[in-house]
């Protein structure tokens, strides 16, 4: 064997222990594909449909604050346009709060805006004239005339169109336009000024919050003459804040500069709890202080931030900047789950549906690698058959696979190969061979083993009457069944010789019952042999008789040969004494005979005879042979062949023992009972 071959041995021999079937590797390997193209697409899906998001709820925070801020401020917007009005009427003395015309003055500020909810005027002496809108009721009037310390009030109810239903006059009240926070606003920004503070209902407790726009009116020399005001309740920009839907957590609210909360809406409603006026900075958020600081801080919106692990987006949208030195702002903002949320519910339904495609191409995949595999997978058992040298169970393989195809072609070959090499080697040691996956190499080991040769009767006359095919297919059927018996009862062919066949029990695999196989096998070929001379006979062909000789020792068997030709067989004396037998059973008449070793073996399995004490060539130790005739059963003794054993025992023990006349004398006796016994004629011809 070349270098190249012993490698390639000793690269399989040391191959890892480790194996995964085909499809299995086939099925993991589609499974990852699917698994990751799956993971892949899902999550390109969802960080794009989260950016996608993020940018269309900043996009749609920043377009529903601008809305807000367009609605609070046409909202607003008459407050402005009304206080201006006045103002400019003031300024050019159209309208003098003294006259009668006043209240009809004041009315017109405020009649068609159900907004708005008073209109007054305070001048630096402290009086005051006031309409204040009654819900639907109408009016009331207050004014508030000063001479030094002492004060009249004048109280009018008005229906809705104006027009005074009743006058009630006082002579003392608390009440100083002066004191109040438009008033002193006002006169300290000397400029349209917007306060928010509480209200007070007149004749009640209550109060609301809400806005008054201030406007201080001047004479021609630059003084102080009094305040225009018109008041709004704040009451209504909450409501409109608190109708705006966004998402669930959504926390909408106006703000001023200064970071004062003018109006709120949230799902929350404990996170403005306030008498007055709130500060973001003192509501119980801490995402909403947040949002406000990032916001004073960038000027840019919207954008996205994180407060207490979670993510938020805002938009801060200008109303106007008014009257006041703050302006107001539309903020809005909402947690990222909120806008999330679709998304994780579209991730979820993304993922059900993955999950059913991904079932679907599980079952596809294994569909698709059984398919696969069941070819690779049926040579790979009819390579363990070959192994086995169970040749008989591999069939051809049919595949529309290339690959796979020339496999099924290359295995069909092979077991055409190894079909034709069994028949040249014992087929045990084939099978020993590829099973301790070793090389064989020259070599043998001292083993006990039982031999037996076998022999044809007169096999060159038989041979004559053949042409040469015929002889051959002749002598292969004969062969066959001499085989089959050896290798049915676990011996191993050892060559063939001729007509002559040499098999031999114990090895390659080990056998404790080797001498017993032996026996059995030769009584086994003389019984199969009788058939098949019965079908040569109807053939009108010759019959056959064939001879046995076996013997039992321990021999050298192994490999014998050259690197390019080996063969497994045995060597040492019990060889050559089978041998021996074989032949001398031309001498004594028999077809099978054994050595004294094999009849004490098996004496109590097979029937035997005594035939004789011989020298065989070679030793100069004589040795009992023995006839063996069949097998032995228990239930029927033979008591012929033992009356003949015992009889025939006298004689030879006579015949031993030298005593010539005794034992002729017995010789003879047996010879008139058994006429037709060769061995007993040849005894009387020695003595």
């Amino acid at each position: 064997m070349d270098f190249r071959t012993k490698l390639s041995f000793n690269v399989l021999a040391q191959l890892p222990k480790a194996k995964f079937s085909i499809r299995l590797s086939i099925l993991s390997i589609v499974l990852i594909l699917l698994i990751g193209i799956s993971v892949v697409i899902i999550g390109i899906n969802y960080f794009t449909l989260n950016s996608i998001l993020v940018e269309s709820s900043k996009n749609y925070l920043s377009q529903s604050s601008g809305k807000v801020s367009e609605q609070i401020r046409s909202y607003l917007n008459p407050l402005n346009s009304n206080i201006s009005i006045a103002y400019r009427m003031f300024s050019e003395g159209v309208v003098d709060p003294k006259k009668p015309e006043f209240t009809r003055f004041l009315y017109g500020l405020i009649a068609d805006n159900k907004n708005l909810v008073g209109a007054y005027w305070g001048d630096i002496n402290g009086n005051w004239y006031w309409l204040n809108r009654e819900a639907d009721k109408g009016f009331i009037e207050e004014v508030i005339l000063r001479d030094g310390n002492v004060s009249r009030v004048i109280k009018k109810n008005l229906d809705a169109q104006g027009n005074i239903l009743t006058t009630k006059k006082s002579e003392f009240t608390e009440i100083d336009p002066r004191s109040r926070p438009w008033y002193q606003q006002a006169q300290l920004r000397k400029h349209l000024t917007w306060v928010i503070y509480r209200f007070v209902k007149i004749g009640s407790q209550e109060t609301q919050l809400g806005i008054t726009s201030a406007f201080p009116v001047y004479d021609a020399k630059g003084n102080l003459k009094g305040v225009l005001g018109i008041d709004m309740l704040l009451g209504a920009i909450a409501n409109y804040v608190k109708d705006i839907k966004l998402t669930e957590n959504s926390f909408i609210f106006v703000i001023d500069e200064a970071g004062y909360i003018i109006a709120a809406h949230a799902k929350h409603g404990d996170l403005l709890k306030f008498d007055k006026l709130p500060e973001v900075t003192n509501t119980k958020g801490s995402w909403l202080q947040e949002s406000f600081k990032i916001y004073q801080h960038k000027r840019q919106s919207p954008f996205v931030y994180s407060s207490g692990g979670q993510d938020y987006v805002s938009s801060y949208e200008k109303i106007l900047d008014g009257a006041s030195d703050d302006p107001w702002f539309v903020a809005i903002v909402t947690p990222m789950d909120d806008i999330i949320a679709p998304l994780r519910k579209n991730v979820l339904v993304g993922t059900f549906y993955t999950g059913v495609v991904l079932l679907i191409g599980i079952f596809l995949a294994s569909v698709f690698a059984s398919s696969l595999s069941r070819p690779i997978r049926r040579l790979a058992q009819d390579a363990n058959l070959i192994c086995l040298l169970k040749l008989e169970s591999i069939r051809y393989l049919f595949s529309r696979i290339k690959e796979v195809a020339e496999m099924a072609d290359s295995f069909i070959k092979m077991k055409n190969a190894l079909y034709s090499f069994q028949r040249y080697m014992p087929i045990t040691l084939v099978k020993k061979l590829i099973l301790s996956n070793k090389i064989a190499t020259v070599g043998g080991e001292s083993k006990d083993l039982t031999l037996l040769f076998t022999d044809i009767k007169n096999f060159t006359q038989l041979s004559e009457s053949f042409i040469p095919e015929e002889l051959m297919r002749y002598l292969s059927e004969y062969f066959q069944c001499i085989t089959k018996i050896i290798l049915d009862v676990y011996g191993t062919v050892d060559k063939y010789v001729g007509d002559g066949v040499v098999a031999f029990w114990g090895a390659p695999i080990d056998d404790e019952d080797h001498t017993l196989h032996a026996c059995l096998a030769a009584v086994r070929m003389q019984q199969s042999l009788q058939q098949l001379n019965l079908k040569w006979r109807a053939e009108n062909k010759p019959e056959v008789v064939t001879r046995i000789g076996i013997s039992s020792g321990r021999v050298i068997v192994g490999n014998v040969g050259s690197d390019d030709r080996l063969s497994y067989t045995s060597l040492g004396d019990p060889v050559n004494l089978a041998s021996r037998l074989e032949e001398l059973n031309k001498i004594y008449g028999t077809t099978a005979m054994v050595s004294e070793f094999i009849y004490e073996k098996v004496k109590d399995k097979f029937k035997f005879r005594l035939l004789d004490r011989v020298a065989v060539k070679g030793k100069k130790q004589e040795v009992y042979v023995y006839e063996l005739l069949g097998e032995l059963n228990a239930k029927e003794p033979d008591l012929k062949l033992e009356q003949y054993n015992k009889e025939f025992y006298q004689a030879f023990s006579s015949y031993e023992n030298g005593d010539w006349q005794t034992a002729i004398n017995l010789f003879n006796e047996l010879d008139k009972k058994y006429p037709s016994d060769h061995v007993i004629k040849i005894f009387i011809d020695r003595c």
